[in-house]
């Protein structure tokens, strides 16, 4: 999961830089890479939320609070 989690935010972070150069060079192109940089930052966000929900689950799992 967490190469995943490098990859999608090496993407959010490039596709930005790239959006906010053409924008002065392409409006078009420099919209579809905000696009493109909103639906990664909304898969990463999910996939960050998953692993919480594991991570809780897990913690669960390990609670020797009433013992």
């Amino acid at each position: 999961m967490s190469k995943y989690k490098s990859v999608i935010l090496l993407l959010t972070v490039v596709s930005q830089g790239a959006a906010i150069i053409f924008l002065f060079i392409n409006f078009w192109v420099s919209i579809m890479l905000f696009l493109l940089y909103g639906g990664a930052m909304l898969v990463l966000f999910i996939l960050l939320i998953i692993e919480r929900i594991r991570e809780k689950e897990e913690e669960d799992q390990n609670d020797y609070s009433d013992y």
